[in-house]
């Protein structure tokens, strides 16, 4: 079977490496850091990497089609919502966001989010891809728009950039059981005194990763969507849905 996943560029270390492992042909298209930020952006995204599959074929660049089409997302915000599937199947897990995929399931996600609520979590990923609000980098920040914009609309614009910090209280680290990086974990606790907050730290487990690249889509935990179907949300617990693409 040949599978390619359209993936955030967070899942670069672990995806990866279940994708060199796998027995099946495994190709992933990377996407930036951020556009769950802006969910029409993801939906955007997502979209014009699939249709640049297609286009492949049509020009026969793609010497072998995918069986399956994957997404490297949960539902982020809404992001995937509206993402079609053409001729071939989309799989989707049934999570909220990335940071499931990391702790291995959508419940364990769920169980730490009531446990440790206001939590900025962080891995080998979101280091090496996002900003983070680190005394450096914040610093660094204002440098820069202290030259671009002048002193005093530094302070402000510092100010506005900085107003989501005050939803958080701890920096939740999860480790990976792919790639360890002392650096980054420092850079996380750096992050989390520099803002007055806790620093947690959580063992991560890839399990759903594996299962993406090695087409052990169980329905519990991954929507797939048939061909000529839609990703819509759904609001019973099973996250995600399709939907006949004709349908309202």
């Amino acid at each position: 079977m040949r599978i390619h996943i359209i993936a955030c560029r967070v899942l670069n270390r672990e995806l990866s490496y279940y994708a060199s492992q796998s027995p099946h042909i495994v190709d992933i298209t990377w996407l930036p850091q951020g556009l769950h930020d802006v969910p029409s952006r993801l939906r955007e995204s997502v979209s014009a990497a699939i249709g640049g599959l297609y286009k492949q074929r049509e020009s026969r660049e793609l010497k072998h089609f995918p069986d399956v089409i994957a997404l490297g997302y949960g539902l982020c915000s809404n992001g995937v919502v509206g993402i079609e599937a053409r001729d071939v199947p989309l799989v989707v897990p049934r999570t909220d966001d990335c940071i499931a995929l990391f702790l291995g399931s959508q419940q364990r996600y769920l169980e730490l989010f009531h446990t440790y609520g206001g939590t900025f979590w962080l891995n080998n990923g979101w280091v090496e891809t996002a900003f983070i609000p680190t005394q450096e980098l914040l610093e660094q920040k204002r440098r820069e728009y202290a030259e671009s914009y002048g002193e005093d609309n530094a302070d402000f614009l510092m100010e506005q950039d900085m107003l989501w910090a005050k939803n958080y209280r701890h920096i939740g680290y999860i480790s990976s059981p792919v790639y360890a990086a002392a650096a980054h974990r420092d850079t996380a606790r750096k992050a989390a005194a520099y803002n007055g907050w806790s620093y947690e730290e959580f063992q991560g487990d890839s399990r759903l990763l594996r299962k993406l690249t090695t087409g052990k889509w169980d329905d519990q935990e991954f929507l797939i969507c048939p061909p000529h179907h839609r990703i819509e949300a759904a609001y019973d617990g099973a996250k995600l849905k399709a939907v006949p693409c004709e349908a309202p």
